[in-house]
């Protein structure tokens, strides 16, 4: 799994724990371990993805306009023609770089890969997501599932 790369199987477990809101306390007794262990192990995992998230912008030439390493996903621009890419950092698939402007979905091969991937995404992140919603196309279900994770995308 890529996100190993990463992180440790410890270090994951307690990052995405945190992600879904439990606190520290929590952590340590669901794991067995001391909260002063959580709190170290969090601050290296969180750590770890902005790292993660960081430097697959920086490898793909991504200027990064907002980080959120609690929940694993990153904007940047593309300089080239300011279009905006999302890079997202969870358990099940590790760093994914998304685009976010309209992509032609029909003419992709990966399009059905992209729907899993999306509706992934959104259940890690406890989007709900309504049938109709289930049913659009990648690109329109990005807008959907980013916009309700980063602030600027709202407007």
């Amino acid at each position: 799994m890529l996100t190993s790369a990463y992180l440790t199987d410890k270090q994951l477990t307690i990052w995405d724990l945190h992600r879904h809101g439990y606190s520290q306390a929590d952590i340590g007794r669901k794991i067995e371990a001391t909260r002063q262990a959580v709190y170290d192990a969090l601050k290296i995992s969180l750590g770890k993805v902005d790292f993660a998230l960081r430097h697959t912008a920086e490898a793909n030439s991504i200027e990064v306009k907002y980080v959120d390493a609690k929940n694993g996903i990153l904007l940047g621009i593309v300089p080239v023609d300011s279009s905006r890419v999302i890079i997202t950092f969870s358990r099940k698939h590790g760093v994914q770089t998304w685009h976010f402007e309209e992509p032609d979905c029909d003419r992709c091969r990966y399009t059905k890969r992209c729907m899993e991937r999306l509706l992934d995404e959104a259940e890690e992140r406890g989007i709900e997501l309504g049938l109709e919603q289930r049913k659009l196309p990648p690109s329109k279900l990005a807008h959907l599932i980013f916009s309700r994770m980063i602030p600027e995308l709202r407007a």
